[in-house]
């Protein structure tokens, strides 16, 4: 090769890598302006707890702290990243959508980095490792790190991971120690960073020098000292070493488990990987029904297909084919432990599970075609063709609005699809909202294996359904029918909390049943107000019996309960039940406002107006408006200059909304000016 040759060729090695990145902004570029969606909305843009960016006390958050979910995760790295970013785009995602797009390239930059060094004996290894990088960013199991704001935990864990592995190739002590540190990191921003250990372990097994042993030894060391040392970091903060949070197949005996896991990685995960033309951005019970045991034939199409991929590394390697091997290993290595087939784990499937180990794929079929004659041509067809696709899932990813189309499009017979799109349509479009609904309730039971108990998913989905249903017909006027849908959910509820007794659920079904129960004794009390004589009278007792099969107690149920005894004209009793709650709980806003009801009853208006003012001042935001500028109109023009005073800084607070209210509550001011003594 002459010295002109030699310089190009190098030129184009060294802009391998950058052209990675650019085809990542070309593919995922499309996710620049979308919003935030799923965990992201829950975890970003809705917790208070990410601000003010303060990066050390976020560090010693849990992943979930702030949302009300259940906790157990420790992300500081990501969680961290995602305060600044967020506060960088003034609570808007479009600085974490421009760093997930650009840690796809960095990542398929570093990918290829490591395979071309595990190729550098193969002819044109160089060539087959960016193929096989290429390949693997831009597949649409992709698009949920691209467009979902969370997904900067699973590309900070893969960045720092794959830069682990490249540092840890490297002779001396140095290199060691930067990549521990690096292994270390990368287990701090998930969980999947402990792959780093048994990655590293198989590059190192996989050399044939006479060093290898020692080699391998050295890996061990120092993958194993950065994950230890993430662990020490947890153990310190949160006070355990690991949990699962919310495990998917819980109840689940072993086998089943197994089973189901095998059944989803034959019905889902390999077409994903290799018929990727409408991936489902959630995988649902209905989506994959669980497996009673092996006999399921799904769940042995899994295990043969899982035993080919590891005889398959058998094969490989008795023929000489390590970097074969390596690719196919990896698979294996990074999809098993987010499988459920070691634990359960909290979802059944994810395209983002199969990023971490899609690479060892891409690399196998690199391999496989590029000894070919027309083999580099057919990898750049299919990273095109792959990228058109990508580039067109980027738009499902865009808005909450057309994921959940996407989703109830894809998965029409998933009634958690379907209601997770009705929800959303249910202000702009109610018809087709109730048809969702509808639909969602019709959709086929799936059972926990060996029982005839209806998956706790399913249950829930199909309350949500009855309850959103009842609120349509409410709205429509048809009280019979929302009261119909409510006692149904109730009826829903209390079976689900009678399968919770056997069964591991984690909803509060004692809390949901009597929601249900509340809410149908609104309606029932709506129904009386227009009614009369015994119709009026059923109505008041319909009310009457949903409410004494209430269990919470709550506010709600106490107001409701003094609506009875308002309709009997028991106002006496209906007084004494107020005073009793309110002072069993003199701090309940719902409570102080009923209590502040009996007051004016009894002519003790200034200490209503009192309470009145202190409940809309302190839960304002959640308190009704046009309630507050009644208040404080009220008090605005009471003797008493405390309560006058009370009444313009609720005014106050009211000008800055910007609606009718505010405009009512500004003339109120300049009508009103202060007194001064």
């Amino acid at each position: 090769m002459s010295q002109v040759e030699q310089e190009r060729a190098l030129g184009r090695t060294r802009l391998a890598g950058p052209a990675l990145v650019l085809l990542a902004l070309v593919v995922w570029g499309g996710a620049l302006m979308a919003g935030y969606v799923l965990d992201g909305a829950l975890v970003v843009r809705d917790n208070a707890m990410l601000a003010p960016f303060e990066p050390l006390r976020i560090a010693g958050l849990d992943w979930w702290e702030g949302t009300g979910r259940p906790g157990g995760l420790y992300r500081p790295v990501p969680l961290v990243s995602l305060a600044a970013l967020r506060a960088l785009g003034d609570g808007a995602p479009t600085w974490i959508n421009a760093s997930n797009v650009l840690l796809l390239g960095v990542v398929a930059w570093l990918r290829f980095e490591l395979l071309a060094r595990l190729c550098a004996t193969l002819a044109s290894g160089r060539v087959l490792a960016w193929f096989a990088a290429a390949l693997a960013l831009v597949h649409p199991a992709n698009a949920e790190l691209a467009g979902g704001q969370v997904g900067h935990a699973d590309l900070l864990a893969l960045s720092f991971a794959t830069g682990a592995l490249l540092v840890g190739m490297r002779d001396g002590p140095a290199s060691a120690g930067v990549a521990g540190l690096l292994a270390a990191l990368a287990t701090l921003s998930k969980e999947s960073g402990v792959l780093v250990v048994p990655i590293a372990l198989m590059i190192e097994w996989l050399r044939t020098d006479a060093l290898r042993g020692r080699r391998v030894l050295r890996a061990l060391a120092w993958s194993g000292t950065g994950v230890a040392l993430a662990l020490g970091v947890r153990m310190a903060v949160l006070g355990s070493l690991a949990s699962v949070d919310d495990p998917v197949y819980a109840g689940f005996e072993t086998l089943a488990r197994i089973a189901s896991a095998l059944a989803v990685f034959a019905q889902h995960t390999l077409p994903l990987v290799l018929w990727p033309l409408a991936p489902l951005p959630v995988v649902g019970y209905q989506d994959v029904p669980p497996a009673e045991g092996l006999a399921d034939p799904r769940a042995l199409l899994g295990l043969a297909l899982l035993a080919a991929l590891i005889g398959g590394v058998a094969f490989a390697l008795r023929r000489g084919r390590r970097e074969l091997a390596f690719g196919l290993a990896l698979f294996v290595v990074a999809w098993l432990p987010t499988s459920n087939v070691l634990v359960s784990t909290g979802a059944i499937a994810a395209s983002r599970f199969l990023v971490p180990g899609l690479v060892g794929l891409t690399l196998a079929l690199a391999l496989a075609l590029g000894s070919r004659p027309w083999g580099r041509g057919a990898l750049a067809a299919l990273t095109l063709a792959l990228g058109l696709l990508s580039w067109r899932e980027v738009r499902v990813w865009s808005t909450p609005e057309a994921l959940f189309a996407a989703q109830a499009e894809r998965s029409p017979k998933s009634a958690y699809a379907l209601v997770d799109r009705a929800l959303l349509l249910a202000d702009s479009d109610p018809a087709a909202a109730r048809g969702l609904y509808e639909r969602a309730l019709g959709t086929r039971d799936v059972h926990y294996p060996s029982t005839q108990v209806v998956i706790e998913e399913v249950q829930e989905a199909r309350w949500i359904a009855l309850g959103e249903l009842a609120r349509l017909a409410e709205r429509e006027g048809d009280l019979g029918t929302a009261a119909s849908r409510h006692a149904q959910a109730a009826e829903r509820a209390e079976q689900a909390l009678r399968d919770a007794g056997a069964l591991p659920f984690v909803e509060n079904w004692a809390r949901s049943r009597d929601v249900s129960l509340e809410r149908l004794a609104a309606i029932e009390l709506a129904r009386s107000a227009i009614l009369s004589g015994d119709a009026r009278a059923a109505s008041v007792a319909a009310a009457e019996s949903a409410l004494q099969r209430c269990q919470s107690g709550s506010a709600e149920s106490v107001r409701l309960r003094a609506l009875v005894l308002d309709r009997r004209g028991d106002s006496a009793a209906r007084a004494e039940l107020i005073e009793r709650e309110w002072r069993a709980r003199p701090d309940d806003a719902l409570l102080r406002v009923l209590w502040a009801s009996e007051l004016r009853a009894k002519g003790r208006v200034s200490e209503a107006l009192d309470i009145e003012l202190d409940v809309a001042t302190k839960l304002f935001g959640g308190y009704d408006r046009v309630r507050s500028l009644g208040v404080a109109r009220e008090a605005l023009a009471h003797p008493d200059a405390r309560l006058m005073a009370r009444g313009r800084a609720l005014l106050e607070l009211l000008v800055r909304g910007g609606d009718a209210v505010a405009a009512e509550a500004a003339q109120l001011l300049r009508s009103n000016p202060p007194r001064h003594p």
